[in-house]
């Protein structure tokens, strides 16, 4: 026997690679397959039957018939990610939206590693698509290299592939382009109500419908992934506030850029002065128009 038959060697349970150091095993476990690791953080009960750190046979699919290793009160129900601790998990429950870590969250294109997403992201060329094109939430979390065997599994991926409400606050604006913005802005006092209409109304995007009417001037918001009754005049009066605030600051931000597109400077401080009076409600009758229009966009929206 040769001095390096004697030195033992560490396999993957889930693929070719061997080394000679556990460390490095670890550390490719944790790189290449770490949704396919059963956590053993809490207890015992968190370990696999055969008391290893990763489910038997090379699946992740315990032998119980779970789509997850146990301790499934710390998986994410959006994306199937694995946390150790319920406070880890509900950090991330906050902002989840369901895209598992190869899809892109703009365009929702899949890749098959990290390095060819990071490519694509820094080129920047993409266009914004809605979730409802992704493809089924966080796939590899569940599957084995993307290999799913087990009917039933398959059958409880595609009972959970729909779409998530993003909270109240925490809606994608990356749909709403330059072109967007820059018509929105020279639309009059349409100004809010357009804005507030693309960023939650989107038909393309019913991730963004966030607000929904019910009966008697109230609506629900989604506030912590839970639908809350709120007040439509109050909410409409948030939502004007809100988002003249955001247009504010994006033609402060952005002035050389509107006023090249708009070629005129009165028109441009034309249509920041009126972001101001909307914003600081120094016009009742206009105010009370824009409030009005917000209010049909809430009761109009399905």
């Amino acid at each position: 026997m040769t001095q390096n038959d004697a030195i033992k060697r560490h396999e993957c349970a889930f693929c070719t690679y061997k080394t000679n150091r556990k460390y490095d095993l670890k550390r490719h476990q944790n790189a290449r397959h770490k949704a396919e690791i059963c956590r053993n953080i809490d207890s015992k009960q968190n370990v696999c039957p055969n008391g290893q750190n990763v489910c038997p046979n090379g699946q992740n699919v315990c032998p119980n018939g779970q789509n997850v290793c146990p301790n499934e009160q710390n998986v994410c129900p959006k994306c199937h990610k694995i946390y150790k601790t319920r406070k880890h998990l509900l950090n991330h429950e906050i902002k989840c939206n369901g895209i598992d870590e190869l899809t892109c969250s703009r365009c929702m294109v899949s890749f098959t590693t990290r390095g060819a997403k990071h490519k694509h992201i820094k080129l920047d060329k993409c266009k914004a698509r809605s979730i409802i094109h992704a493809r089924t939430p966080n796939i590899q979390n569940i599957t084995n290299n993307g290999t799913i065997q087990n009917a039933e599994t398959i059958q409880n991926i595609k009972n959970i592939n729909h779409v998530y409400i993003n909270n109240f606050g925490s809606e994608r604006i990356d749909h709403i382009t330059e072109e967007d913005i820059q018509r929105i802005l020279q639309s009059g006092i349409n100004t809010v109500p357009l804005y507030i209409e693309k960023k939650h109304f989107d038909s393309n995007f019913p991730e963004n419908k966030n607000i929904k009417y019910t009966i008697d001037n109230k609506c629900q918001v989604m506030e912590g992934n839970t639908w809350k009754e709120k007040d439509i005049s109050l909410l409409s009066n948030n939502l004007i506030k809100d988002n003249s605030e955001v247009l504010l600051m994006y033609c402060d931000s952005n002035d050389v850029e509107l006023m090249n597109e708009i070629k005129d400077e009165d028109i441009y401080d034309h249509i920041r002065n009126k972001l101001l009076i909307i914003y600081n409600k120094t016009d009742d009758q206009k105010y009370n128009q824009i409030l009005s229009k917000i209010k049909d966009s809430i009761k109009n929206s399905k």
